[in-house]
Formats: structure tokens, C-alpha cells, sequence
């Protein structure tokens, strides 16, 4: 795979609360890790948040594999450790409240297995066609999801960011999504924080995928667009092609 990321504060604000990571894991060559992380809570604890989730889930998928646990469910325990260490993290009194969004895939063999919380996103360009795997676990998401408004009526509305999962977030339980679906070569994998979705709609997202040279062209192409039109959040975005 071919695969790059970039992350950038934004035009209107003074710290980068995303982190990411892209790394190979054992055995080295074979399987590797992406993921995007945004943090919520405002001043340094944003930042605190996604920096220890990404620590975590790194961690997490790092240890011994038990034998049958498929690659799916190995995320979604990585990403409720991650979550746990979050929730503990934030019972110091400068970090009470924060949280974080996490949207991790580890690809294997043309698979890709993901897992998701919040309202980051993970496409994949397919022959030309985009598809968004993940669902925004926000108010304004389940809108979009049961038909009540469309993508454009969704990015604008007030409410977009009132999550309804978070890592750290607390009160009932978090609920991990998961999935499975196969790569062919060619295909790409986009990995994205909402500093892009808000401002860039899929459609036009979906161009400049089909239109990208190398991924590390891409993604600075992508946080550029975010950027002419406003940055209003931090941007990260991770590219990858089959």
C-alpha cells in the first residue's frame, strides 16, 4: 500500500487537537494501522484526548492476538481500552469533560477491518464510486441516516456537533462500530476528522480522490480546499491506496 497523512490546525484556531497514526504492525510489512483521532473539550484538553486514545489503541492492537479474534473485533477492544483510558485521564480537574472521536481500520491481505466512534469518517474509492464505511454518531447524523435531511442540509445545521458516542464521554455505555469490506488494487482508503466533511461535501471530496496523484498529494490538496473555505476546525487527513 502507498499511504500518507497530514494534519493542520486550521485558519481560526491556535491548537491542533487531532492526532493520527500510521504504522506497520507485526509482523512488519503484513498489516498496518491507520487512524484518525479528534479531540473534544476546548484549551489543551482536546488534545490530551486524542493523543491518549491513539497511544491506547496502538497498544491495544500491539499485544498478543488470542486465536480466532478476527481483526474487527481486536479494534473494538483496543478502542474500548482507549476510551477507559480517556475516562481516567479526565479525573484530573484541567482535564474534566474531555473526549475524543476515533476512527481506526487495519488493513490485511486487501481487507480492510474498521472501528468507529464519533463523527470522524473512513471512504473508500471503489472503481470510481465513494462509500462512506462509518456512520456519524451525532444528532445530526442519525437525521441524515433515517432520511429526515440530506448531506448539504447536515453540514450546515447548528447542531452537527452534538455527539451522541465519544471515547471519555460520560454516561451509557459505548457502543464500538465495526465492519469488514475487501480492497481490490487501485481502490483508496480516506481517513478523515470533520475539519474537512463540514466544509467539503463528499461529492467534491470524491473528485479530487479520483483526480489524486500520490497520497501525499491528496491529502494536502484536501486540507487546502478545507482551508480556502474557511478551517474553521483542525483538519487531518489520511489517504491510502491499494
Amino acid at each position: 500500500m502507498r499511504f500518507a497523512g497530514v494534519s493542520d490546525i486550521g485558519r481560526v484556531r491556535e491548537t491542533n487537537e487531532d492526532s493520527y497514526c500510521m504504522e506497520a504492525l507485526p509482523p512488519s510489512g503484513r498489516r498496518w494501522l491507520l487512524a484518525v483521532a479528534d479531540g473534544l473539550g476546548g484549551c489543551s484538553a482536546g488534545e490530551v484526548a486524542s493523543r491518549i486514545a491513539i497511544q491506547a489503541l496502538r497498544e491495544g492492537l500491539r499485544r498478543r492476538r488470542t486465536p480466532g479474534t478476527q481483526w474487527d473485533q481486536r479494534l473494538r477492544l483496543a478502542i474500548e481500552a482507549a476510551h477507559a483510558a480517556v475516562l481516567h485521564a479526565a479525573e484530573a480537574p484541567d482535564l474534566v469533560g474531555m473526549g475524543t472521536t476515533m476512527t481506526a481500520v487495519v488493513v490485511q491481505d486487501r481487507r480492510v477491518f474498521w472501528g468507529h466512534v464519533g463523527d470522524s469518517r473512513a471512504y473508500v474509492l471503489h472503481r470510481g464510486d465513494m462509500r462512506l464505511l462509518t456512520r456519524d454518531h451525532s444528532w445530526v447524523g442519525q437525521l441524515a441516516a433515517d432520511g429526515w435531511i440530506g448531506e448539504e442540509d447536515a453540514r450546515r445545521h447548528p447542531g452537527r456537533n452534538v455527539l451522541t458516542q465519544a471515547l471519555g464521554m460520560q454516561g451509557g455505555g459505548l457502543s464500538v462500530e465495526t465492519g469488514v469490506s475487501d480492497l481490490t488494487p487501485g481502490d483508496w482508503l480516506i481517513l478523515t476528522t470533520d475539519g474537512l466533511t463540514t466544509v467539503v461535501p463528499t461529492r467534491e471530496i470524491a473528485d479530487s480522490v479520483r483526480a489524486a496523484g500520490p497520497p501525499l498529494a491528496l491529502c494536502e490538496d484536501l486540507v487546502s480546499i478545507a482551508n480556502a473555505r474557511g478551517g474553521p476546525d483542525n483538519i487531518t487527513v489520511i489517504a491510502a491506496q491499494a
